[in-house]
């Protein structure tokens, strides 16, 4: 199948809803999704608010003891740190040649701000190579009746440095992609650490040669 030519857009709450969730504050608290609970903050010195379960973590792992059990699932919150990849820049193409999903589990990723270098002085922990945040190029495709991709339904965005995603289980994404050295918080459940369950993690990924499952044209600026 030839690849899918598609143009990034800008990851909003309402164009992400079908693949999962948006994690990001308002100045406006009735710009949030309708499912989202907010609360005043008072007790602090400048008032705010909590924006409640913005995106549930859920698992859908066979229970303990069950034939089909595998191992004990484990839901934590992990640290990746990831720099860019070789030759991706902002106004370019990207080509979406792999996407991956977790069946058993939904999957978080909400990015760090950088630490100045009074930080590193102060702490003695060596930063990332740039003091800036970068977004992330987000993918999401449902799966077809089959389980596997259905790439009429593939998206491509791009978030906001200020923007956490989670996938909803099941969905079909593309490892994370971001335009800058990045740490970011990954929440989800899973038996390994590794993806070497099936359960865990499934990756489709094209092959040297092979068509890729789109070709994406990137915003100039972020």
């Amino acid at each position: 199948m030839p690849s899918i030519s598609l143009v990034a857009q800008p990851l909003t709450h309402e164009a992400w809803a079908p693949y999962g969730d948006v994690i990001q504050g308002s100045e406006d608290p009735s710009t949030m999704p309708l499912s989202v609970i907010t609360n005043k903050i008072t007790a602090n010195p400048i008032p705010g608010h909590k924006f409640n379960r913005i995106s549930p973590i859920t698992s859908h792992y066979p229970s303990a003891g069950s034939p089909e059990a595998q191992g004990t699932p484990h839901t934590a919150i992990s640290v990746i740190r990831i720099g860019p990849p070789k030759g991706l820049e902002l106004g370019g193409q990207f080509e979406v040649r792999m996407l991956e999903r977790h069946a058993a589990t939904s999957q978080a990723f909400i990015p760090f701000a950088k630490a100045g270098s009074e930080w590193e002085e102060f702490t003695g922990e060596k930063g990332l190579p740039e003091s800036r945040g970068g977004g992330m190029i987000v993918v999401g495709c449902l799966p077809g009746a089959d389980g596997k991709p259905d790439l009429s339904t593939l998206k491509v965005f791009v978030s906001s440095p200020a923007q956490g995603v989670c996938y909803h289980a099941g969905i079909w994404h593309h490892s994370v992609v971001s335009f800058t050295h990045s740490d970011l918080a990954a929440i989800d459940t899973q038996i390994t650490t590794d993806g070497s369950l099936l359960i865990d993690l499934e990756i489709i990924r094209k092959t040297e040669g092979e068509d890729s499952f789109a070709t994406v044209q990137l915003p100039k600026i972020l």
